[in-house]
């Protein structure tokens, strides 16, 4: 049974996603068991998914890949098709 005021990393995902798609359907959120980081592919703005994931009492920053500033839509290079 798990403790409601420790949710479990599925249930940590699954707000992350759910918060996430509410502003972009497609956004994909993982999370990396071996290291703990957080992947997230979308279009919205690097601040506007920190400021959205750091409302749900998660720690959020921008990766070494990501630059700051980055735009809806524009491509930072650190992806592949």
């Amino acid at each position: 049974m798990s403790d409601p005021a420790h949710p479990t990393s599925e249930q940590r995902l699954q707000a992350m996603t759910e918060a996430l798609r509410a502003w972009d359907p497609e956004a994909d959120v993982t999370l990396e068991s071996g290291t703990g980081r957080l992947m997230v592919m979308t279009t919205l703005p690097t601040e506007r998914v920190i400021a959205l994931l750091k409302d749900l009492g998660e720690h959020a920053e921008a990766g070494d890949a990501e630059p700051r500033g980055h735009k809806a839509g524009q491509c930072c290079g650190g992806c592949s098709h």
